[in-house]
Parts: C-alpha cells; structure tokens; sequence
C-alpha cells in the first residue's frame, strides 16, 4: 500500500514538474514571438540610392542623372494591373516574384499612375549612360562590381542619405501607416562624391562619333599640359540596367577597349624617329625604300609592298614606311629603344589613380632586342610589342608638351557632396624631360606635315591645324574570309599651334587606318574646335 502511495507521489511530482516546464517553454515561445511579431510590425524599404554620385571636372553629373517615379505596391492594392502596365521592363519579372511571395515592394514606373502616392528618386544609371565603361556597375545591392564603382566603393558607399518609407504593419501583413523618412546608413559618415577629371561634353562627343562610326574600339582624349584624361570611350557601349544581355553580346561589350594592349603598328613611328634624332640620326639622309628588306634572311614589307623611292625622315613618316625605319642605323640602337621604352612606360601598368590601372602590354627586353629580326619588326610596331591607347596617348603627348611626358590620370578627388569640399585630391602632375624641346618640335612640325599631306588629307581638320600618325597593326588573327585582322589607329594633338588635346583612335579589325581610323581623327577635331 505504502509502495503504491509513493509511486503515485512520484508521478504527481513528474506531472506537475512537466506542467512547470511546459510553462516556461510557453512564456519563452510566447517572448520569441513577441519579439518576432514587434519586429514584423515596422518594415523598411528605401526609395532613393545612398551611393554617391560621380561627376565630371565642372561637378556635373555622370551617375544619378535622371528622376525615377516609384510607388509602394502591396497584394492588397485594388489597382495592380494599372501599376503592372506603368512597370519598366526590367521591373516586370520583379513584379510577379514579390507578388508570388505576398511582400510589400517598391517599383520603379516608366509613368505616372493615377491616384497613387508616387516618390521621386533619381535612377544611378540611364540606359545609354555616359562613360559606363570608364565608371563601370553596381549589383543589386548597391555594391561596386567593375571600373570606378569597384575602385572608389567605399567612398561612395552609403554616401548620401537614404530616403526610405517606414512601414507599420498588423499582425496579418496589413499596412497600417507609412511614413517618410531621411537617414544615415553609417553615422558620422561624410556624404562624398568621386570627381573625375573627364569633361562631360568632351565625353559626349566622343560616344556620339564613335557609335556613328566605330563599332569595336576605344577614344582616349587627354589635356596635353595636365595629363588629365578629358574623355574614355570604349565600343560596343552596353546598358548597365542590363548586364544580362551584355554578357551575351559580341565584341565584349563589357571590356573597357581603352585600357586593354594591342599591337601599335605604325603608330609608334614619330617616337622612334625623335630617338633617332636625339642620338644624331640626320633627318635629310636619304634612303631609296623598293617597298621590301631583308634581315636576318627574313623578307619585310612596307604596307601592300608599295616601294616608295627615295625618302628622307619627313617623307618616311608622311608614306608611312616601314623599309626606312628597319633600315636606320645608329649607334645601340637596340639600347636606345630600350631604354627610351622604359622611359614612357611601355611594359608597365600605368596607374591612372588609384588601383585602376591599365594593363601593361609588353615590350621586348634588351636581350630580346638583340635579335636583329626582332628589333626590325619593332622599328614599324609589330614583333613582340603590345600598347595600350593610354600608352600612345601619353608617347604622342611629348611632341605637343616640349618633349615633356605627363602622367596620365583620371580622378580628380573625393568631395563632400554637400558643400564640394575637397575630402581627398586624387590628382597628382607628375613630368618627366623625355626627348629635347628641340627634337619635339622637331617632329611635331613633322606630324604636322603628315596630317596634312598624309593619307590623302583625311586628317586634316577643317579649322586649325592639327599634328598626327596613323597606323595599321597586323595582328596576326584572321576572319572567316581568311583575310587578316588590321587594327587601325590614329594619334594625335590638337589644335597644332596651342596643343591642348592628344587625341587616340583604335578601330579593332578596322582595316586600313588612312581610310578609316584617319577621318575621325577629324571629326573629332572639329568638334573641339568649338571648345576651344
């Protein structure tokens, strides 16, 4: 009896024990919930971008140019198929996945909707945004993915204050109230914008020329006493609002052609003539060109095997021929190539601010150079030599500059967007004396010449006068026809008697550059004109 007794007291105790321990469980779930639910109750979406912006020198915009409509859209709205109609494209698919998972979202609207609350933003890209290739995206979630956007993205981030919408919602999703509101992602953070020191208009003249007429290549435009990159266009241009379809496009849309290394061609010419000179090459010796050469029992040509008689230094520039500068005898002449190679940066990234460079190319080592054939197909820019149109931009800079070569750059500083204070100065001028003054007037007279008598005048700019070479790369590719792939490039500075543009045109399989590449050299300065 007595053990019946203390086997039902035991099991009165573990009952009541279990009873205590499931209350608790209860009052913990119950706290969970709670705090589960109060955090459910206010909800906070934002309608405006907290990146910073990017500019031009003169602080106008390159990124967040346009207004954007947008409205809050809830499953409960009674008017989703007039919002729906009022979508961007890319927001469509957004659509129906928020709606599938009953959220309340923001929407971007390609026109008003009628009565309807509707915020203004601004988009941080247009569909035919300016300089993409040089500022690069953002993902989803604001964060830099390539170009300036990657570089400068802590700077930029949450830069700006963040308009939001905060919503208080019931215990079944409702909304109950929305309120607006500003804020500062990161406290105590600078809101700051990235400068550059492209011109806007500089910028627009160059995408406008060069979707006109070169569907796979790069401008580079760069102040000739500065250094300052005034403009960067790379072709094909892609819609940062959709990556998608750049992936898939071809030329590589996405590829920055401006930064990228090419075989020069004849390009690199007027630098190996001013070598020449400075180390007491005559510029009236005469060579007789029978439009071939032959070195180390290789045969080399001059373009279409055109023999272009006798030629002195200004008319093997003018024609363009490659017999000549094989042909030009000095003292370490694979040395002197060497050396002034190194001088300009040929082989290295140029640093154009910081972490976003160029890429390097390459140029053949003095052991290298010590092949005769070697250094015969790098006196014409073929061989083992890759340029970037950085690079040849800031060579082709020195004959406008005095012999002096200017570092190029790109960023002009970090401001507070605020009160455009300078936060950081990005721009540093950095010089170095690499051919004489008089050698560098020497042959920009020279360039002079060859844009005016030349590729028969192509060049030649309407008002002014101007200075530049062309060039036409073999690089050793072939399309479906089987004929090979020429790259086309001109260089040059603008106007000749005031330089204060050097200008680089690449034209990828753009065939003969005096036909080509030539014309929009032109173009270009005769759009500057009306800057100057």
């Amino acid at each position: 009896m007595k053990e019946r007794r203390l086997v039902l007291l035991v099991c009165a105790f573990v009952a009541f024990a279990f009873v205590i321990e499931l209350n608790m469980v209860n009052i913990a779930v119950n706290e969970k919930y709670y705090q589960n639910a109060y955090k459910q109750q206010y909800k906070e979406l934002y309608i405006d971008d907290s990146r910073g912006v990017i500019t031009d020198i003169n602080f106008n915009r390159i990124t967040n140019t346009t207004a954007q409509l947008k409205t809050l859209v809830t499953v409960y709205d009674d008017d989703l198929q007039q919002v729906f109609n009022a979508l961007t494209e890319e927001e469509k698919q957004n659509f129906y996945d928020n709606m599938e998972y009953r959220k309340n979202f923001i929407v971007s609207l390609k026109e008003n909707v009628k009565d309807r609350k509707i915020y203004v933003s601004t988009n941080r890209y247009t569909n035919f945004n300016i300089a993409q290739h040089l500022i690069g995206y953002t993902d989803s979630e604001g964060n830099g993915v390539s170009g300036l956007e990657k570089v400068f993205d802590e700077q930029l981030q949450d830069a700006y204050k963040a308009g939001y919408l905060r919503i208080k919602l019931n215990g079944y999703g409702e909304i109950q109230s929305v309120e607006e509101g500003e804020r500062m992602k990161t406290e105590g953070k600078i809101p700051s914008m990235l400068v550059l020191t492209t011109d806007n208009t500089v910028q627009r003249i160059c995408e406008g020329i060069a979707k006109e007429y070169i569907p796979n290549g790069s401008i580079v435009i760069m102040e000739t006493k500065t250094g300052k990159i005034k403009a960067m266009v790379s072709t094909p241009f892609y819609s940062a609002n959709n990556i998608a379809q750049a992936l898939k496009g071809e030329n590589s849309p996405l590829l920055n052609k401006a930064l990228q290394s090419y075989e020069p061609g004849s390009v690199i010419k007027p630098l190996w003539a001013a070598v020449m000179l400075e180390n007491g090459y005559s510029p009236q010796k005469l060579y007789e060109c029978t439009g071939k050469i032959t070195v180390n029992d290789h045969e080399y040509h001059c373009a279409n095997n055109k023999a272009h008689g006798m030629v002195d230094m200004q008319q093997a520039l003018t024609v363009s021929c490659n017999c000549y500068f094989i042909n030009a005898k000095f003292n370490s002449k694979s040395e002197k190539f060497y050396n002034t190679a190194k001088e300009m940066n040929f082989g290295e990234n140029i640093q154009l601010t910081e972490n976003y460079l160029t890429k390097a190319g390459y140029f053949p080592d003095e052991e290298e150079l010590e092949n005769l054939g070697q250094l015969a197909s790098v006196s014409f820019g073929q061989g083992k030599m890759l340029l970037t149109p950085i690079h040849v931009a800031a060579y082709m800079n020195i004959f406008a500059n005095n012999g002096v070569y200017v570092q190029p750059q790109i960023a002009q500083g970090v401001y507070n967007s605020e009160t455009k204070e300078m936060i950081a100065n990005l721009y540093n001028y950095s010089n170095k004396q690499i051919v004489s003054p008089n050698t560098a007037q020497t042959i920009k007279q020279m360039l002079k010449n060859v844009v005016e008598e030349g590729a028969m005048g192509r060049a030649k700019p309407y008002y002014l006068s101007a200075g530049g070479k062309t060039g036409t790369a073999q690089t050793g590719r072939y399309n479906q026809n089987g004929s090979e792939i020429l790259n086309a490039w001109f260089c040059g500075f603008y106007p000749y008697e005031n330089p204060q543009y050097t200008i680089c045109i690449t034209m990828h399989n753009g065939g003969e550059s005096t036909q080509t590449a030539a014309p929009i050299f032109k173009k270009i300065c005769d759009s500057l004109y009306y800057l100057i």
